[in-house]
């Protein structure tokens, strides 16, 4: 007899099996991603192509590559925020009406938001802030429920948040891959989530940036101080990042 967890799996994957016959829906208006509110001021990150960055070998960055769970307390500059969201979540180049970023996405739909606790980042006060990508500016969010320091006491080692300089919460929005691939893009929804959080991870090593992915958070109260529904939007993936402690 299965147990409750193999079910679930098992059950996962049958209704998310491939299925040729999906039939192409009308795409959602929620497909556009990091709009910027009436009453939101929007914040300009430096220009990722302005930034002199000294040449990494792709082969050390991810031979360097791995989790750090504890950070000093010196804070990052704004560039190289600036660095690690291009990389993650950028838009690298439009064509045709879709925009190509430095993650690969199915359909280059990318169907996430990028929000950031930030602790201490030069320039920013602390808070919750969400990525514009298009823009490549950030805009602060209002907590829904608690504050931005509420975001560490939720998850299982509350000292990664609560440590880092910044750290990266990753929602997804269904409807942004379902349109088009039916069922089966629940699965590219897990799966673009690591592309992004490994692109975190190298782009840290090359900038000598400590940093640590996040899985284990109670999900409810994350989604609720974001304010989103669980449903429509959620919270899939996190992480922290924060200088190195000696």
């Amino acid at each position: 007899m299965q147990s409750d967890s193999s079910w679930t799996g098992h059950r996962f994957l049958q209704e998310t099996l491939f299925r040729d016959s999906h039939q192409i829906e009308e795409e959602p208006k929620t497909r556009v991603c990091g709009v910027c509110e009436p009453n939101q001021k929007i914040i300009l990150l430096p220009d990722p192509s302005e930034i002199p960055l000294a040449p990494v070998i792709l082969w050390d960055a991810l031979h360097d590559r791995k989790s750090i769970r504890v950070y000093s307390s010196e804070e990052i500059h704004k560039w190289e925020l600036s660095i690690l969201l291009h990389y993650t979540q950028g838009v690298r180049e439009k064509e045709n009406g879709s925009n190509f970023r430095t993650v690969p996405s199915a359909g280059a739909l990318h169907p996430f938001e990028t929000r950031i606790v930030v602790n201490r980042v030069n320039g920013l006060d602390p808070g919750i802030y969400r990525y514009l990508p298009l823009d490549h500016a950030l805009v602060k969010e209002e907590c829904h429920s608690g504050d931005h320091e509420s975001v560490a006491k939720i998850c299982r080692n509350p000292n990664l948040v609560a440590s880092s300089a910044v750290s990266f919460i990753w929602t997804a929005v269904p409807e942004r891959m379902i349109w088009k691939f039916g069922q089966r893009g629940w699965r590219y929804l897990f799966i673009e989530a690591g592309h992004i959080c490994q692109n975190l991870y190298v782009v840290c090593a090359g900038l000598s940036l400590g940093v640590c992915a996040i899985g284990s958070y109670n999900d409810n109260d994350i989604n609720c101080i974001l304010g989103i529904d669980g449903e429509s939007e959620f919270c899939i993936y996190m992480a922290s990042v924060g200088r190195k402690k000696e």
